[in-house]
């Protein structure tokens, strides 16, 4: 199988959610996250579990049933073969684990009940989840930052290359992140073109003339 080139700035997570129906392994959050070097800005990018795609050694389907059928391993291939983008990191988790990590920061506001696409509901809900954990402060400090990876870590798994050694090492960088420096982007899967100028984007670190050039 051959990747994606590694990036030698800033690091690419692959995170996904799994849909709370009894016995379910479809994933119904898929989220390209993009941190950059100095840890300062990220791009959250959403791939709607709906979306049909190229899944090797599978034919077309949708996102969401990509793990169904190979787990971890397959979605991370797909996505790469997707996107062109490294994976560097795969996590999963469920709604407990997010209202967990929402709980031992207070708590975050409510998505506006408006807010009726699926795709901004969870982008709403992660980019609350940041701004209280940056408020919050419990990054503060290596002591608190060594705790909420406690916590983290019990809620969502992470792939065998991200010990626990660095996912407190990363949550304590995480401080210097500005949530006003976290760009949300829900990929046009059904535009070919337009797709391919976003994973372009992403790869050559311009989303925000993407955002600038393409309406959203």
């Amino acid at each position: 199988m051959r990747r994606p080139p590694k990036w030698t700035d800033g690091i690419t997570f692959l995170l996904a959610s799994n849909d709370p129906a009894p016995h379910s392994d479809r994933s119904q959050v898929i989220m390209l996250v993009r941190l950059s070097s100095d840890n300062k800005a990220a791009t959250v990018v959403s791939i709607p579990p709906d979306s049909w795609v190229p899944v090797p050694g599978h034919g077309v389907a949708k996102m969401s049933s990509v793990s169904a059928f190979g787990g971890p391993s397959l979605m991370v291939h797909t996505v790469e073969t997707l996107t062109g983008i490294r994976v560097d990191h795969f996590a999963t988790t469920d709604l407990t684990g997010f209202r967990a990590m929402a709980q031992v920061v207070g708590g975050i506001d409510r998505v506006d009940p408006s807010v009726a696409d699926p795709a901004e509901r969870q982008q709403e809900a992660l980019r609350a989840l940041i701004s209280t954990i940056v408020s919050s402060g419990v990054l503060s400090s290596p002591s608190r930052a060594h705790d909420f990876a406690g916590t983290v870590s019990r809620y969502v798994q992470f792939d065998d290359i991200l010990t626990m050694s660095a996912l407190q090492s990363l949550a304590f960088r995480l401080r210097e992140l500005d949530p006003s420096a976290v760009t949300f982007v829900t990929a046009p899967i059904s535009d070919g073109a337009r797709a391919g100028q976003l994973w372009e984007a992403l790869r050559q670190n311009q989303i925000t003339r993407y955002l600038e050039s393409t309406p959203q």
